[in-house]
């Protein structure tokens, strides 16, 4: 059990879960499929095509956010391990002397 105001880290864990976003992160945007030419539906294609260049900008974010999180992830399991080395050496320097 942990004293009050301390966590824990799953680092392994946490390692698994940031190389599953790092995996889903990954982004290839659909080719566009060919939209009519026709001026009777001109306006539609107009907003339709905005909406998909929208959207791929969108996605595109979205898996950059995701790929940031990955990293994060990685960051922290790496610093909480490094932590715990840290102080189980520093608790060992206290028992020998």
């Amino acid at each position: 059990m942990n004293p009050p105001n301390t966590f824990e880290i799953d680092a392994e864990y946490t390692r698994a879960l940031a190389r599953d976003l790092d995996v889903a992160s990954t982004f290839a945007a659909p080719s566009p499929t060919p939209l009519p030419d026709d001026a009777m539906v001109a306006g539609f294609v107009d907003i339709l095509s905005q909406a998909l260049s929208n959207l791929t900008a969108r996605s595109e974010q979205l898996h950059a956010d995701t790929a940031h999180i990955a990293r994060s992830g990685f960051a922290l399991a790496d610093a909480a391990e490094a932590t715990d080395n840290a102080a189980s050496q520093a608790f060992q320097g206290f028992q020998v002397s």
